[in-house]
């Protein structure tokens, strides 16, 4: 993973906005590999990740703040660089939240995406954990929240691409995992997976959604789970 992040290296992006940062995970990455940073701001809707991200980052250069992505609260033009990790598929309107991203975005500046995709060679223990991710995504959906099955890889790439942006680099990469079947690897899967069956033996009508759940367990054990693909893009807003 840290290859396909070299990209960062050279970038001086003062002023840094991650959207829908969520527990901040990706704030870890820029802070790590970008050249240059004075200031990143990360956003999220949701106000338990929010809590979590501002104690992570107590220190002066991050803000975590709660607000709707699809009204960002910044002027035009305030951040050299914005980025959104694993983030795609938990909006309802992808297309209006990505125009606010490009709305608070300099010219000249960098936009980065990064996320997770459904299709391509993935390997079994890849495919379990797409099956999980679906999984939660439809209780989710099944209490009100916004989660939606991931992207093709293709599907990314066109959004992306219909920013008009200039200077546009696409990397795949994958996060290493040695033995998908060790049990410390897919000890997130299981807590999951224990938390989403409860949600789901108290709904209406979940026959359906306990066999797919007995589905998953069955192909941990099998195959046992890896992160699933993920495609890097950057690109540049034209001046």
């Amino acid at each position: 993973m840290r290859d396909v992040f070299d990209i960062l290296n050279n970038i001086k992006a003062p002023q840094v906005l991650d959207a829908a940062t969520g527990r901040g995970d990706f704030i870890h990455i820029l802070k790590q590999r970008l050249g240059h940073f004075v200031r990143i701001v990360g956003v999220d809707s949701n106000p338990k990740t929010v809590e979590y991200a501002q104690n992570i980052f107590p220190e002066d250069e991050v803000e975590i703040y709660q607000m709707n992505l699809e009204q960002l609260s910044f002027r035009d033009s305030a951040f050299d660089l914005v980025s959104i990790s694993n983030a795609l598929h938990h909006l309802a309107d992808v297309d209006l939240v990505l125009a606010e991203m490009m709305r608070v975005l300099k010219p000249g500046g960098h936009l980065l995406v990064s996320e997770m995709y459904q299709d391509g060679s993935q390997t079994e223990a890849q495919r379990t954990h797409i099956m999980m991710h679906h999984l939660v995504a439809k209780v989710d959906q099944r209490f009100g929240n916004d989660h939606f099955e991931t992207y093709l890889r293709q599907q990314i790439i066109d959004k992306i691409q219909a920013l008009e942006l200039t200077d546009l680099q696409i990397k795949d990469y994958n996060i290493p995992v040695t033995n998908p079947k060790d049990a410390q690897n897919c000890e997130n899967l299981k807590r999951n997976y224990a938390g989403i069956l409860k949600r789901i033996e108290s709904l209406e009508d979940s026959q359906a959604l306990i066999v797919e759940g007995e589905r998953v367990q069955e192909r941990i054990h099998e195959h046992g789970c890896a992160p699933a693909s993920r495609v890097l893009i950057l690109g540049t807003k034209p001046l």
